[in-house]
C-alpha cells in the first residue's frame, strides 16, 4: 500500500525488522512502512522510552543488514497491547538504503499506477 497524503511517499513493506539501541539496551520491532526520510517500526515494548534523541538501529531484511541513526517522531500504544508503534526520522543513511526506498517506492507506485486507458 503506498501512503500518498504524506510529504514523502510511505510504502507498507514485509520481512523486516530492526533492533535499535537506547545506549543501555537493544529493542526489536518490525518495520511497517518506509519512506525516503522515515519509517514506522511496530511490536516494541512500552518500556521503550522513545525519548528525543539519537539512536542506532540495524534494519535487517532480505538478506541485507542496514544502519541507520534515526529520532523519534511520535508513538502511540496499539490498543489492548503492551507494544507501542514508534514513527523515526531518519538522520543519517547509507546509499544502499535509499537505494532500497527509491526501488520500493517506485515498484508501489508502479504497482498502484498500472492500468491502460482506451
Amino acid at each position: 500500500m503506498l501512503y500518498v497524503k504524506r510529504k514523502d511517499p510511505r510504502v507498507e513493506v514485509e520481512g523486516f525488522t530492526g533492533d535499535i539501541a537506547d545506549g543501555n539496551f537493544v529493542f526489536e520491532g518490525v518495520i511497517k512502512n518506509v519512506s525516503s526520510n522515515g519509517f514506522m517500526m511496530e511490536n516494541l515494548p512500552q518500556n521503550f522510552s522513545a525519548s528525543n534523541q539519537n539512536y542506532i538501529t540495524v534494519v535487517s531484511g532480505h538478506g541485507k543488514h542496514y544502519r541507520l541513526i534515526v529520532v523519534p517522531c511520535w508513538k502511540q500504544t496499539v490498543s489492548n497491547s503492551r507494544f507501542l508503534e514508534v514513527g523515526f526520522k531518519i538522520v543519517q543513511t547509507s546509499w544502499e538504503w535509499s537505494e532500497l526506498i527509491l526501488n520500493e517506492v517506485a515498484s508501489a507506485t508502479l504497482t498502484r499506477n498500472i492500468g491502460f486507458q482506451a
